[in-house]
Parts: structure tokens; sequence; C-alpha cells
């Protein structure tokens, strides 16, 4: 193979550190533009896999990225020879053509072999098969940009610090250009906007081919973004009946259409039968949540049907609302329903976090006069993140009604709404409510609310949460599915409320008032909220915000079948086998790097013990940094996009200083960003804990600006330690292992990505972070025993 390469490689690329400026600037030009695809792929995968594979999936970008990358490396690694610079010219294109092949074979796999799995129907057996198929599938173009940036910093080994300075720069573009073409472009168009950076690489190491590159590839990449643009390529095929399947009930189901951004794929249904009429709903990613669609008449504000559910209970109130805030707001059905119920006199301002809602039930002839329905004076539709809303908002309101199942539960990552089912978010509800106003929890897990209210009324003054609180279902009673429609009335209710609101609740058919002041209780019901405050009980809080924990001892390899169909075990299954799978994945990748060795010999074990643990405390760093940004940049890929940024941009600055320094002859001493790392970690946390979270409510620029310099610092002293390490590689004679020292450092990101993502979920997120901390604080007394001895 090797020389196969050199057969193809062109000489004229050679770089070394001796080479003109010409040629090291066109080194780090492509060391930047590769940087930058390979990350924005990574983005792209981001967005794409909780869609794809499983709303509970998507933490998997970051360890397939590494991985790939650490592949890579390991190919290098095992090629016989040095790697040569003047095989970039082949390498380049190659990765452009492994890119295209990974995104259409990808798509054909999904819409041909695997489909769609909705959330509610996931089957540890068959998801694991498709999960560890369709997740591998962009690990050969990641290896191929492992071999390119592992190739250039071995050809230019004493340059390391620049070129990773413009491989971190490259990246950190990529995290802010990626979410903004999302925001505003369909998934497939950003896909070739992606493979565009790429062309551009090839035209940069093609310089004698670069008017023809231009003319011929310009014209290609014209065509793909036409077909692109017109669905014709990069599109997914769900199959509608499971999209909806939750909501079909005996209907045919169709996709009209639909859109992707930076928050979830957006799918209108329609629902049609013969002699039923048609309805229509959004739904989100894999059926994670959905919209109703539900078209404005206007004759209904002045003649309005009589009241009934839950939108119907603040209207049997004493006093009726006049303000009312809707979360969850969807495009405007819950609102609808109360600004007809209260005759067109209620002031209603609801709250929806992805624009793409608005925007496809308004496309055309607006067949749902839901224009008509924004414009009214009475109603306020914003599109924003809801817990910054709840934190900025001055106003109070007499009625909250928390539309739907939106908040976030389980063990589920990678969805901010998780940050509205919290302590603080009740608390933020609280704050919001009006003397004498209502809380209506529409259709949510009660799980932990009992206990959280408990302890925000005690703390207020207010009733007994007992007299303050009635829950209302369908059916019997069961403990074990507690999503059911609770109201709370912080001032307490009168008699006659209560009267009314469980004769209205149950004017319907098979509706069951399960608890109510006064009234005759259901008895396990009544006890858990008649039962005092327990101060030792967990209750989802920011920095843990996940209901339940990972249990590790129900894992099982292969699961038994009555466990298949239930939901809460798949997500726990699923989360369990992918950390497993990609950390066997790593170990046996690090194995595979020390059966060769390179010039009779490999590299210490200690010095592959600093990149491990170095890596390893990085992302722990970096996926608990994202996480509690998450809350206050209000989207996830946000979240992800800054924190990668100023990771990235910090981490070349602190690169190219030790690369100056080198020059210079005065390279840093490794206790430097040690100890510096130790003590950054634990300061980070409290700017952000006692800082951030308090200007929840500012503009998003503000917040991206405010997130990118509290991040910044630690990790200018994180973007030391690969250059670092590298020269201490390089100074023991060991530059032909550098192929080695990138592989185990993307390694250990695998390991540490994957570990973090499950550890937050049991251990919250401080504590990731703080661990992390811990790890640089080994490393700097390490570094002090050896200095002494």
């Amino acid at each position: 193979m090797l020389g196969w390469l050199n057969r193809m490689a062109d000489g004229d690329f050679e770089v070394a550190a001796a080479d003109s400026p010409r040629r090291r600037v066109k080194l780090l030009a492509l060391v930047g533009l590769t940087a930058f695809s390979l990350l924005a792929l990574e983005l792209l995968l981001a967005r794409m896999y909780p869609f794809f594979l499983g709303n509970v999936s998507a933490f998997l970008a970051i360890p397939v990225t590494m991985f790939g990358l650490s592949v890579g490396a390991l190919v290098l690694h095992w090629l016989p020879g040095k790697a040569s610079a003047r095989w970039l010219p082949l390498l380049v294109p190659l990765l452009l053509l492994a890119a295209l092949g990974s995104f259409l074979l990808f798509f054909f796999l999904f819409n041909e072999v695997f489909n769609l799995t909705h959330y509610r129907m996931q089957n540890p057996r068959s998801d694991a098969v498709k999960i560890a198929v369709l997740s591998t599938v962009f690990v050969p173009a990641f290896a191929l940009g492992g071999i390119i940036l592992s190739t250039a910093f071995t050809s230019a080994a004493r340059q390391v610090g620049r070129l990773y300075a413009f491989d971190l720069a490259g990246s950190a573009l990529a995290c802010l250009v990626a979410p903004v073409l999302l925001q505003w472009v369909d998934l497939p168009v950003v896909i070739c906007a992606v493979l565009t950076a790429l062309a551009l690489a090839v035209v940069v190491v093609h310089t004698r081919q670069r008017v023809a590159l231009l003319v011929g590839g310009g014209a290609l990449l014209a065509a793909l973004f036409v077909l692109a643009a017109n669905q014709r390529v990069f599109v997914e095929r769900p199959d509608a009946d499971l999209l909806g399947v939750r909501y079909a009930h005996g209907r045919q189901v169709s996709e009209r259409v639909h859109r992707w951004n930076a928050i979830s794929r957006v799918a209108l249904l329609r629902f049609r039968a013969e002699g039923r009429p048609t309805s229509h709903r959004l739904i989100h990613d894999d059926g994670i949540s959905n919209v109703i669609v539900r078209r404005h008449r206007p004759a209904r504000l002045e003649d309005p049907p009589p009241l009934n559910g839950a939108h119907g209970i603040p209207f049997v109130l004493d006093r009726q609302p006049e303000t009312a805030l809707v979360m969850f707001a969807g495009c405007g059905q819950d609102m609808m329903r109360l600004l007809e119920f209260a005759r067109g006199k209620l002031d209603v301002v609801g709250v929806e976090i992805n624009p793409l809602v608005k925007r496809l039930v308004t496309l055309g002839d607006d067949p749902w006069n839901l224009r008509t329905f924004y414009d009214h004076p009475k109603v306020d539709l914003r599109i924003a993140e809801g817990r910054g809303f709840l934190e900025g908002d001055e106003a109070r309101y007499d009625l909250i009604f928390v539309a739907s199942n939106g908040a976030q539960h389980a063990v589920r990552t990678g969805h901010v709404r998780k940050f509205l089912d919290t302590t603080q978010a009740m608390d933020a509800y609280l704050d919001r409510l009006a003397p004498g106003g209502v809380i209506v929890f529409h259709d949510q897990p009660r799980l932990h609310k009992d206990e959280m209210f408990k302890r925000l009324l005690a703390e207020r003054d207010g009733v007994p949460y007992a007299d303050a609180v009635m829950v209302l279902g369908r059916g019997r009673y069961r403990a074990d599915f507690p999503i059911l429609t609770t109201v709370l009335k912080p001032d307490g209710f009168s008699e006659g409320e209560v009267v009314r609101i469980g004769e209205l609740w149950e004017s319907e058919d098979r509706n069951t008032t399960f608890y109510g002041p006064g009234l005759e209780p259901t008895p396990a019901l009544a006890a858990a909220i008649r039962a005092p405050s327990d101060p030792d009980a967990f209750v989802p809080v920011d920095d843990r915000p996940y209901e339940r924990s990972l249990v590790w001892s129900d894992f099982q390899l292969t699961p038994p079948r009555r466990e298949l169909g239930r939901t809460l075990f798949a997500l726990t299954w699923v989360k369990i086998f992918t950390t497993l799978f990609f950390s066997a994945l790593a170990l046996l990748t690090i194995a595979a790097f020390y059966l060769r060795a390179r010039g009779g010999r490999r590299l210490p074990l200690w010095l592959a013990g600093y990149f491990l643990l170095t890596g390893v405390g990085y992302m722990g760093a970096q996926v608990g940094l994202m996480a509690k940004l998450e809350l206050f940049l209000g989207n996830p890929l946000y979240a992800i996009s800054v924190v990668l940024a100023s990771y990235l941009l910090a981490n070349g600055a602190g690169a190219a200083w030790v690369g100056r320094r080198e020059a210079a002859g005065r390279r840093p001493a490794l206790l430097l960003p040690a100890l510096g790392a130790a003590l950054a970690v634990p300061l980070t946390v409290a700017v952000i804990d006692g800082l951030l979270v308090e200007l929840l409510g500012l503009p998003l620029l503000a917040k991206v600006l405010l997130a990118l310099l509290t991040v910044a610092p630690l990790a200018f002293l994180l973007g030391m330690f690969y250059p670092l390490g590298v020269s201490m590689a390089v100074d023991r004679g060991l530059r032909q292992l550098v192929p080695m020292t990138f592989g185990l450092a993307t390694l250990s990101s695998v390991i540490g990505s994957t570990w973090a993502i499950v550890l937050v979920i049991n251990h919250g997120l401080r504590s990731v972070i703080l661990g992390a901390g811990a790890g640089y604080l080994v490393l700097a007394v390490l570094v002090l025993v050896v200095r002494r001895r």
C-alpha cells in the first residue's frame, strides 16, 4: 500500500520545516479546511442522529467522530515507512468521495433497510444492530480525515503548535457556521455546503489543475445544490405510519412536508379516513413530541363551544383569568381554545422554541387561517426557549397552561426541554403567577412534582400543598403511569372551585378526579400528596435534570423478551449498550497501536497514559459544560456549537502559544497547564452557576458572547496539552509515532465522551466537570513528584 501511495503522490507537495512559506501556507490552509469539514460533519450528525437512530442516541456524534479519527491514525501507524505530505493530493479527494459516499449510503440504508424507530417502539435487539451499522457509516470519512491530519502533523512535527492551531480554528469556524446554516436552509443544502468545503481543500492541494477543478467541480457542485434544494438527494423517506403511529387510530397517514433546522426535523402529517374528519399534526424527530394543528374559526370567539377538558378548568374558578401564558404552545391550538372559552377577552402569550412550527402551518394559502389568529390583538406567540423566557419576563399571569407532555423526562439527552421540569423551573413558574392564579400541567409526568411543590410552597409560606392541588386523569389510577393533569393553585381552592372543576372534568366519558381537597381521594395518591416533605428525596434540579438514573445492574446483553417492549427499559439499555460498544472499540484500537512497533520502538506507557488522562479530562469538562450551557443558551445544538467553538478557538490559541515558545527555545513547563486547568475548572463552574444562571433572559447574541468568554480561559490551558505531549515524544526520538499520539488523544475522547454522558445522568453535571478538574490535579501532582526525582 505504501508503494502505491508513493507512486500516486504529488512530489510537489512535499513539506518540511525548511520549505518555502508558500508551501507551509498551503499545508495550513489544508489543515484548516479539513478540520472545518470534519467538525461540520460532526455537528450534522449531532442533529441527524436523534431522528435516524432514535432520540436517545443524539450524543453518539462525538464518539463516532473521535473513533473515526483514531482509526485513521491507526492506519497511518500500521503503514510501513514514514508518513509523507506527498500523499495529501491523493488523500484529500478520497476524503471528499468518502464523505459523499457515506451520506449516500447512510440515506440508502435508512430508507431501504432500517427506516424509522419510533421512540415508543424501541426494541433493544434490532436497535443495537441499527445503531452499530448507521453510527459507523461515517467512520471511513473520519478515518481519512484522521490520516490527513496525522500526516500533516507528522510531516511538520516541529510546527505542530501552529498546525494544531489552524486545525482548531477551522473546527471553531464550523461550530459557528453549521447552526446558522441549519437555521436558514434545509439539511440537504447544508450537506452540500460541507462537501463544498472539502472540494476547496482539493483545489488547495492540486495547484496545477486549479482552473480545471474550479470549473468542473463548480459545475458538479452547482448541480448537486440544485438537486438538494429540490429534495432529490440526501432525503429521508420515513414510514409515515410509524411516524404518526400514536395518533393514527385507524386512519391513513401521509407526510405532506418536512424541514430540518437546528432544533429538530419537523414533519407535517395528515391523518384521514373515509367518513371521518381529516386532521394534521406536526411531528418532531422520531415522534418524541407533536403539535396539534387546529383551524382558527373567528366565529367561535363570539359563540364558543361548551367548556370542556383541561382548557375549561380556568373558567370555572371564582375569578376568571384575564392574562394567560401557554408553554410548549406549538402553532397555537391551546392558545386558541383558551381564547375561545374567554370569548376573545383573554390576553394570551404562547412560548414555542421551534420557528418551523409556525412557519410550516402558514405555508401557501394558509389552509388553517392561522395568520389571522397570530394577528389577533389578544394573541402573542413568541418563538423563544421556555426557561429563558420565564427568567427574562417581568409579567405575571392569572393562568399558566403547560401544554401536553412537552417537558423532557426519563433519561434522554440532547433536549433543552428537560430544564423545564426541574425544581428551578417550577420555582420560575410560581414567580410568573399572579396572586390567585392557577397552573395547569396538562398530561404531564407527575414524578417528583409533589415533592418539588411541597418544598417550594413551604418556602413561600403558602397554603399546604395538599390544599393547593387537584389531580385529574382517565379511567382508573395507575401508580406506574403518572402522566396526568395536575392543577395547582398556590393560594388554595375554594370548596366551590373544587366541585366545579370535578364536575367539568367528569362530564367527559372515563374522566376521573383522582384527588382534590375535600373530595373522596384515591388512597395511594392521597397518601403521597398528604405526606410531609422528605428533605432526602431526590428531585430533578438544573445540575441533574434527569428524572431517572441509569440502572447498570438491570443491563443484559441479550435482554429477556418480556422487557423488549418497555420504553424505559429500552432507553436505559440503548444508552448503556452504546457506551460499552464504543468503549470496547476504543480499547481494542489502543491495543492495536501497541501491537506494532515503529523503528523497533513503542510509545512509553507513561506517555500513552498522559494522552489518555488529558483527553478523558478534556471531554469530561467539555461534555459537562455543553450540558450546563444548554440551559443558558436555550438550544442543544447552540450549546454544542458555542462550547466547541470556544474550546477550539482558545485551544488553538494555547497550542499556538506553545508553538511560539518552542520556536524561541522556551517551552512552557507541563506544570503550568496541569495546575492551571485544575484551578480553572471549579472557577468556570462557579461563574456558570453563580452568574450565568441569573442571566437567562438576555438576548441570544449576548449569551453566546458570555458563554465564549466563560469557557475560553480553561480551554486555552487545555489546548496546551497535546502539542506539549507531541514535543515530549519528538524529544525522545519518537517522531514516527506522532500518528499514535493523535490516535490516543482521539481515543481518549471516545472514552471520555461516552462515559461523561452516562455519568451526568447519574451524578450530575457539576460532578463530571469537577471530576475532570480532579484528573488535572492528579496530573499536576505527578509532575511535581517526577520533578523532585
